[in-house]
């Protein structure tokens, strides 16, 4: 650099020094992650800056939305570990610095983040160090400088919005959504669904160009169909970036410009200065938050509030061990069917459940599980065709939810065990209270029926899981054994 600069003859200091600026400006300006690394300086004086592989990851998957080879992007980290710095704050600024021309629209979950966002970027725009470096590229507009909207003398605009806002018919050529629903929200199947609604009815609506626009996703994962989930639902589309905190195989990450290999090991853990064993193993003992937000996996391997390892068989033999399966017993202390009704058949709608379940001493053994779409009338149908199947049947029960009530009343024109459950505190709280049986070996699955493996997949991946119907019922019949003793006086009404 210094040569080239000699090659000129004489220079003055002055001289000298602005050359070296401008160099130091051109090399930036092509350089995302050095760019973050200078950046940091600014935005986070009293913190230093552990460069993480990872890091340079993120900015060449951004680098190449920047140049039009990825125009849909998705990125799941885990929380602290930068990448709202790096994708939301200096990734616009970075590419004002060679195309300030070009318009940002960002979202978050909640308008008070995107604001502080949005004003990070704004003041890094009008740093000394920004300014000293490409301030000849561009300035902002006096009369649009707000912190939710900035615009420059070249047309580029930032615009800071919320999940659900409105966005008053403004457009951009890069839409960026960082965590656009909160881990509560996520939860929530209908702000989760607003959520979703919006980023495909609105928010994709607003890129300048359809065709060449990009969108970009980073978040961590909260939810099977949290946005992440949402928008994987379309095939081919999104290019996706999942990084674990904790490697749970052998991985091999190439990056997309400068093809660098980074080998991870099984185990191995994403940022260990940060993250110690003794800090990673405080996260594990909270399964559901390290399975979504640590892992990008919203269901743990092992499973939720039930694990794949707690579930019990009968009627085969354990692949792994060879040995036969518990015995299905000859006969009963008695037999109940659980039923989860839905508000219609349509094909959107969640499947009626029907579960019949044998009772031994403390052993529930799952019979048999009917999960489709039906109608009051052909839940009726299937109801009786069940109990015809499995006589004696000591008890119906039904939630009095959706189309409950109807099957109820047509059930009870001549079937006199038919109990109306009506259900108190959340779907969580009573999953949680029938995990305890299942943790203690206490339920049994017939290992070669064929809704075994739908019924396993759900119970274990709740409360992430896309439908809950199975465990509705599950539950329902768990907490119903559990304050209903085999003497007890029949009733017809139950709040469980």
């Amino acid at each position: 650099m210094l040569t080239e600069l000699n090659s000129f003859g004489a220079v003055s200091p002055l001289e000298r020094a602005s050359a070296l600026r401008m160099l130091l400006a051109e090399r930036l300006a092509n350089d995302f992650a050095g760019f973050v690394k200078k950046a940091w300086r600014i935005l986070n004086p009293a913190r230093p800056l552990i460069w993480n592989w990872h890091y340079s990851l993120l900015c060449e998957y951004l680098t190449a939305v920047h140049q039009g080879r990825i125009t849909r992007l998705i990125c799941n980290v885990p929380p602290r570990t930068a990448k709202s710095t790096i994708a939301t704050i200096c990734f616009p600024c970075w590419v004002w610095a060679s195309n300030p021309e070009r318009s940002f629209i960002s979202a978050s979950y909640s308008m008070d983040l995107s604001s502080e966002h949005s004003l990070i970027r704004r003041n890094l725009l009008q740093s000394g160090w920004y300014r000293r470096l490409w301030g000849d590229k561009f300035r902002l507009s006096g009369d649009r400088n707000q912190v939710s909207q900035f615009m420059n003398d070249k047309r580029g605009q930032m615009i800071a919005t919320s999940i659900g806002a409105t966005t008053l018919g403004r457009g951009g050529d890069v839409l960026i959504l960082d965590d656009p629903v909160s881990a509560d929200q996520a939860l929530s199947d209908a702000e989760r669904n607003n959520a979703n609604d919006w980023i495909d009815n609105t928010f994709r609506s607003r890129l300048n160009d359809p065709a060449k626009g990009a969108i970009v996703l980073i978040m961590q994962r909260l939810h099977e169909l949290d946005p992440t989930g949402f928008l994987l639902q379309e095939k081919d589309v999104w290019t996706h970036v999942r990084i674990p905190l904790e490697a749970e195989e052998d991985e091999t990450w190439t990056f997309p410009i400068s093809s660098r290999v980074v080998q991870r090991k099984k185990g191995e853990i994403l940022m260990p200065e940060r993250f110690p064993p003794a800090t990673v193993d405080q996260l594990r003992s909270r399964r559901l938050v390290y399975a979504g937000q640590y892992q990008q996996r919203p269901a743990a391997i092992e499973g939720n509030l039930i694990k794949r390892s707690e579930v019990r068989y009968y009627g085969g033999i354990d692949p792994r061990t060879g040995q036969p399966d518990e015995k299905l017993p000859e006969s009963s202390d008695r037999k109940i069917i659980s039923v989860d009704c839905a508000f219609k058949d349509a094909a959107t709608s969640d499947f009626v459940a029907i579960g019949v379940i044998g009772v031994k001493g403390r052993k529930r053994y799952l019979l048999n599980v009917v999960n489709r779409h039906l109608d009051a009338a052909a839940t009726e149908a299937e109801i009786r065709r069940q109990r015809d199947l499995h006589r004696p049947i000591s008890a119906v029960l039904i939630e009095d939810k959706a189309n409950g009530a109807a099957v109820i009343q047509r059930l009870r024109v001549n079937i006199s065990s038919v109990i109306e459950i009506n259900p108190q505190g959340g779907k969580t709280a009573r999953m949680f209270a029938a995990a305890a049986a299942w943790q203690a070996g206490d339920w049994f699955l017939d290992r070669n029926a064929a809704w075994t493996g739908p019924f396993v997949e759900q119970v274990t991946m709740f409360p992430n899981a896309a439908h809950d119907d199975l465990c509705d019922m599950m539950s329902q019949a768990a907490a119903w054994l559990l304050q209903t003793p085999l003497h007890t006086v029949r009733i017809t009404k139950v709040y469980l």
